[in-house]
């Protein structure tokens, strides 16, 4: 198809003076819930903050806690709101020791030099340390090296009885 000029057609816009579409809800995004079902998930939400609400009041942790120990630790290396370097790298290596990932560890020590700039307490940082993981325990591979030696052991008398007996 050709235009006037015996090129590509020419392709002509129209601009609309005035506007004619409308937003309009076809249906409801979701289906009506009846009052009884609207009350029980009213007081299911309720209930969940509630326990929400208790449980970041009541964070306090244990002692012997992977986390609380490192932040701990960390407060009594501080000078002022500094942490030196070497005692970061040996936090992190503690942390590492204790089975914190160095991202969490390195978030704990963040959080109580902010709270030692602020001059807070560190039990203040409870809640904030709270959202950190807790420590994943460290594997213990000894059972299966011993595994490993034993096999390794029978197979060893295997073969020596297969070369002199076979």
């Amino acid at each position: 198809m050709l235009g006037a000029r015996g090129g590509p057609p020419a392709i002509q816009f129209k601009m609309r003076t005035r506007a004619t579409s409308r937003l309009r809800i076809e249906r409801p995004p979701h289906p009506l819930r009846d009052a009884r079902s609207e009350k029980l998930f009213r007081q299911a939400v309720a209930h969940e903050m509630l326990l929400a609400r208790e449980s970041a009041r009541d964070r306090a942790f244990d002692p012997t806690d992977a986390r609380w120990r490192l932040a701990t630790e960390a407060q009594q290396a501080l000078q002022g709101a500094v942490l030196a370097y070497e005692d970061r790298k040996r936090l992190l290596s503690l942390a590492q020791r204790l089975g914190i990932r160095t991202f969490d560890a390195n978030l704990i020590l963040a959080v109580v030099q902010d709270r030692a700039r602020r001059g807070e307490p560190l039990d203040s940082a409870a809640p904030t340390i709270a959202i950190v993981p807790p420590a994943r325990p460290a594997r213990d591979w000894t059972p299966w090296w011993v595994a490993a030696l034993v096999a390794a052991m029978a197979f060893d008398g295997l073969l020596i009885a297969w070369l002199i007996f076979g």
